[in-house]
């Protein structure tokens, strides 16, 4: 398959080289970091919004708020004082993050989570969230009604931790109501949710049938159902078409299409990153990632366009990890995909990095087109 002419960069469409995908028409790209405030004109236009930007802690650090915030100074035992003491080096940003309203607080971050936002030329939009983690649910009331978001069309994990699962339980209260007509008529005692399509791998949907088997019944074997003897309670909980796709070939989801690209997540685990067109503007996705596979690379130095908007991982400035990259390895693969447009980093840890402005003047400054991402930073396609 000619994944390149899958994702033409000056083309009006986006097609695929396969009889099964078709072609779809997407509103031309413009760069809009900043939000309007008109219903119509969000729900018109294609866009990146980030649901998510930080680490599997999020920010601020929870401790940080409860050592220097929950009792007054003249209060503080000697202990707490102690603990203040040894802690503020590691809070300055945390305390920085509980201030005011987090959607005006760029140091505020939940975990990683993009949501994709594509449009046809008649406005209509379908809207597919890259991870659904343990704040998915906060994020999205946050930042879906602010930005217009009126739909959850389609779910893609990159992998099976927490921070990138843990909300898919929460996925019910935002699932769309059939049946309507029969509850009203009294045929059915309560409407039944539009099932949501959910993109993994095997290894992701292997794990998370076996911690949320009431969301995944159906895949678990016989020997791990529930016994005969016992009764089968109807619950009311989130609805999925499970789609497990395959390494580096392409799969669509609500006219989207996306290629799978494998990374190393610790020496242990292979995430997923993605790479997607939306109009003529090529992202590349990868929110965790320890180590870059050649493969890979191969992947999207030869057989993808040019990438306009890179997505990627970086816990720590300066600081070794086993499971996440650090700044410097996060610029070293910049440089070498070379996006047309920008990098943007997530995942960032709390503490760790300077106050979200200052970082970026000084990110600006040592590299030019690096920044970091931000919660409901948004970026029209």
């Amino acid at each position: 398959m000619n994944v390149k002419a899958a994702f033409p960069r000056l083309a009006p469409s986006l097609a695929v080289a396969a009889s099964s995908v078709g072609a779809y028409l997407f509103s031309s790209p413009t760069e809009c970091e900043k939000a309007s405030n008109d219903e119509s004109s969000l729900r018109q236009r294609s866009r990146l919004i980030f649901i998510g930007s930080g680490s599997s802690t999020g920010c601020p650090r929870p401790l940080c708020p409860m050592v220097f915030r929950s009792v007054p100074d003249k209060d503080a035992s000697p202990e707490l004082k102690q603990m203040q003491q040894d802690m503020e080096p590691y809070c300055r940003i945390s305390n920085m993050a509980i201030d005011g309203d987090p959607k005006d607080n760029k140091n505020y971050r939940n975990n990683p989570s993009i949501l994709i936002s594509h449009c046809d030329a008649t406005g209509e939009c379908k809207n597919v969230i890259i991870d659904v983690g343990k704040t998915f649910r906060e994020g999205a009331i946050r930042w879906f009604p602010e930005r217009g978001i009126t739909s959850l069309d389609g779910i893609i994990l990159t992998h099976e931790h927490m921070d990138a699962v843990g909300g898919l339980d929460d996925v019910r209260g935002f699932q769309k109501w059939k049946d309507m007509q029969a509850l009203k008529e009294g045929r059915v005692k309560r409407p039944y949710s539009v099932p949501v399509p959910v993109h993994l791998s095997q290894s992701c949907l292997d794990d998370v049938s076996q911690r949320f088997p009431w969301l995944f019944p159906n895949q678990q074997s016989p020997l791990e159902q529930a016994p005969s003897d016992k009764p089968i309670v109807e619950r009311h909980v989130a609805s999925f078409d499970i789609k497990v796709f395959e390494s580096l070939k392409p799969f669509q989801v609500e006219g989207l299409v996306v290629v799978p690209l494998p990374v190393m997540h610790g020496e242990d685990l292979v995430s997923f990153g993605y790479a997607f067109s939306v109009g003529t503007t090529n992202v590349v996705y990868l929110s965790d990632i320890s180590r870059m596979l050649p493969e890979t690379l191969e992947y999207i130095l030869q057989k993808l366009p040019e990438t306009d908007v890179l997505i990627l991982d970086a816990l720590h400035p300066d600081k070794d990890n086993a499971v996440h990259f650090k700044l410097e390895q996060a610029v070293e693969l910049a440089q070498k995909i070379r996006p047309s447009q920008m990098t943007y980093l997530v995942g960032m840890d709390c503490d760790s990095f300077l106050p979200h402005d200052e970082m970026n003047a000084k990110l600006r400054k040592d590299y030019g087109n690096v920044q970091l991402a931000h919660d409901g930073l948004e970026i029209e396609l």
